[in-house]
């Protein structure tokens, strides 16, 4: 029963907090480990280091080497990187300091600023993704902003938009060697399924951080295994908690930012096999990590439970003073929720000694608290509280209320009778009046709504009409055009090359005067060149990798196509894609892709173009970038071809957007939700007609 209890308390310490600075603090940690310096040594390098961009860097090694035990001064180290780069106008060192204070505000639970900072962070890197957009250092420092900025809406309980962010942050840095940051939040996904109470989905996600790891030995896994545990303790599996606990003391967790969230684990395990006295020293020393840390919430949620645990041992003195420190440090945190669970726990610890009145008033704070959480229990026993410590003299002085409040009652009564015979009749003639009044208006009301509910069937069907007609026409467009492919292809593509053969046989067969056989040879020149331009018709008219080997296939060649022309630098990702998607969906894609191509290479005055095809489970997301000339969308919406490549897209079920300025390049972003059927692994014939 013992450890039962204890584990309902600690249930909420690993699920409650949030993984949000592992992977961050880690962009700088791995130069520092493997150099071996001490915080003295970092802060003599730092003395030591001329005010330059060099200076900068040491000081976010040295803020990182402090985040685990003195945050209070890693935050004022990075406030001094941060000065000193916007002095030498060192952009990426004003990210990554901007950065940096985010991550430790979020340690330390102070959400508002770590937000703001992030948000700091991602306008002044913003910039430095369109210089370098393949740079791994740029991507990830966006990943560890969008990882900071998912972490921040989930303590505001903006579950949707931080999965955005961590979707975000998974896109720059998925399919790179770098895994730091990803392991950070594939470890934030989990826990957020694990919030929303989909447990399939979390341990999906901390299982995938543990695989991307790739190796046991990488201190970047410890979180993943932390969270692993605590799940396998909920589940009633104590052999794989143990297992899980044991990779992460591999790990050395005494010299992480996790020490005291492993020993908390340690303690929740202990408490599961009914062993208090050696979860009690785990506790402590979780609680004395939390202090060094400067993490106040996971610091008042250990002295709870260990005064839980007093108080079950008989100690109350020592109880009552755990408790008492652990409502300390609520008290500036606005947790209301564990702020009224320690008041309860002093106040049965009160009680429990025969201490009333104290009992008491602890209970009626709880009960304040609880108020404003919708709580009902609590606000049944403060009743119960006072009832016991109810004199005579305020019972008397309740009793003479009531007769006081009865006698005014009675006046009141007689009033209202007398006032009732004089309004009778006028209240019987205005309900009437309001009745007939009512009937005209509900009537007047309902064939009002059935001729907006006709309209809108009508508006319905013609849009389903219009719909249809459009599919109608763009497949027949693609069909004709894979028609005209094919008789180019084969007619008259076979014809040509029946003519060159002649031609080749003619020359070689039968000799002739010199300028005969010059004039033949530019005739067969001019021929290869006429088969070459046709061959390139036929392929813009239907690729064959379209029809034989997919999307991806389709849009690399053409890419490759463009490269080779030589006008313009063009840089491909492709994400997600190893599965077929249906013809109609594939089409419509490379269509839109292959024509935002053609305008960035006609009009855009463009030397680099990103494209990238990314797709999440269902979600398929593209996007051209380049750094032409731009336009200006407001103007430009009106263009019969950004219409028709919109309605293309909205045909498919997706959206089309551009974002543009003049001279600053344009983005076109097509984003598709592809339905259950959609989504499924498709089989496609190899051959093509």
């Amino acid at each position: 029963m013992f450890a039962a209890a204890m584990l309902q308390l600690l249930s909420g310490f690993w699920g409650g907090r949030v993984l949000v600075v592992w992977g961050v603090l880690l962009l700088l940690l791995p130069r520092l480990t493997h150099a071996q310096r001490s915080i003295d040594s970092l802060r003599q390098a730092l003395r030591a280091t001329p005010a330059d961009t060099e200076q900068v860097k040491t000081a976010l090694r040295l803020s990182t080497a402090l985040a685990a035990t003195d945050t209070a001064q890693a935050r004022l180290v990075a406030a001094q990187a941060l000065r000193q780069s916007k002095r030498l106008g060192y952009t990426y060192g004003q990210a990554h300091s901007w950065l940096q204070l985010s991550a430790l505000h979020l340690i330390g639970h102070r959400f508002r600023p770590a937000r703001q900072a992030a948000g700091r962070a991602g306008q002044v890197a913003a910039p430095l993704l369109r210089q370098a957009p393949g740079s791994l250092r740029v991507r990830r420092l966006l990943a560890g902003i969008a990882n900071n900025l998912g972490s921040a809406a989930d303590q505001q309980g903006r579950v949707a938009a931080a999965t955005r962010y961590y979707l975000q942050a998974a896109g720059y840095l998925e399919g790179t060697p770098e895994t730091a940051v990803l392991l950070t939040v594939y470890s934030n996904l989990g826990r957020n399924f694990q919030l929303l109470r989909q447990p399939e989905q979390a341990t999906r996600y901390w299982r995938r951080a543990v695989a991307a790891g790739g190796s046991a030995s990488r201190p970047e896994l410890l979180p993943a295994y932390l969270q692993l545990a605590a799940w396998h303790l909920q589940q009633q599996h104590p052999d794989s908690a143990l297992y899980l606990l044991q990779l992460a003391r591999t790990l050395r967790p005494e010299s992480s930012l996790y020490a005291g969230e492993y020993y908390g684990a340690l303690g929740q395990y202990y408490l599961f096999q009914q062993e208090p006295e050696r979860a009690y020293p785990a506790l402590q020393r979780a609680a004395t990590y939390a202090t060094r840390k400067g993490d106040p919430a996971y610091q008042a949620r250990l002295l709870f439970s260990l005064g839980q645990m007093e108080a079950q041992l008989g100690n109350t003195s020592k109880a009552v003073e755990l408790l008492r420190n652990s409502l300390q440090l609520l008290q500036g945190l606005h947790d209301m929720e564990q702020e009224a669970a320690v008041l309860t726990a002093l106040g049965r610890v009160a009680e429990a000694n025969s201490q009333y009145q104290a009992a008491l008033g602890y209970v009626r704070r709880s009960q304040s608290l609880r108020d404003s959480l919708a709580a009902t229990t609590v606000r049944q026993q403060v009743n119960q509280l006072e009832t016991q410590y109810r004199t005579r003299q305020q019972t008397q002085q309740l009793r003479q209320l009531r007769q006081q409040q009865q006698a005014q009652q009675l006046a009141f009564r007689q009033q209202r009778r007398l006032t009732t015979v004089y309004l009778l009749l006028a209240v019987v003639l205005g309900a009437a009046v309001l009745l007939a009044l009512g009937l005209l208006r509900h009537r007047r009301r309902l064939a009002r709504q059935q001729q907006e509910l006709q309209q809108q069937r009508i508006r319905q069907l013609e849009q389903e009409q219009e719909l249809r007609a459009a599919q109608a026409v763009l497949q027949g467009q693609e069909e004709e055009r894979r028609r005209v492919a094919r008789d180019l292809h084969d007619g008259l593509g076979g014809m040509l090359s029946t003519v060159k053969l002649y031609l080749g046989t003619l020359r070689s067969r039968h000799p002739l005067p010199a300028p005969a056989t010059e004039l033949l040879g530019q005739s067969v020149e001019h021929l290869d060149s006429s088969i070459s331009e046709l061959r390139r018709v036929a392929r813009n008219l239907m690729p064959e990798a379209l029809l034989a080997l997919g999307l991806a296939q389709a849009v690399q060649d053409f890419c490759d196509a463009l490269r080779r022309a030589g006008q313009v630098q063009l840089e491909l990702h492709l994400h997600g894609l190893d599965t077929r998607l249906p013809p109609t969906i594939e089409t419509g894609v490379y269509r839109i892709v292959q024509e935002l191509l053609n305008n960035v290479v006609k009009h855009a005055r463009a030397s680099h173009i990103l494209v990238q095809l990314m797709r999440h489970d269902a979600l398929l997301h593209v996007v051209v970038e380049d750094d032409g000339q731009g336009f200006d969308p407001t103007l430009a919406s009106s263009g019969v071809g950004l219409r028709n490549l919109q309605a293309r897209a909205e045909q498919m079920g997706g959206q089309l957007t551009f974002e543009s300025e003049i001279n600053q390049g344009t983005t076109a972003t097509l984003t598709l939700l592809l339905s259950a059927a959609d989504a499924a692994p498709q089989s496609f014939s190899l051959t093509s007609s």
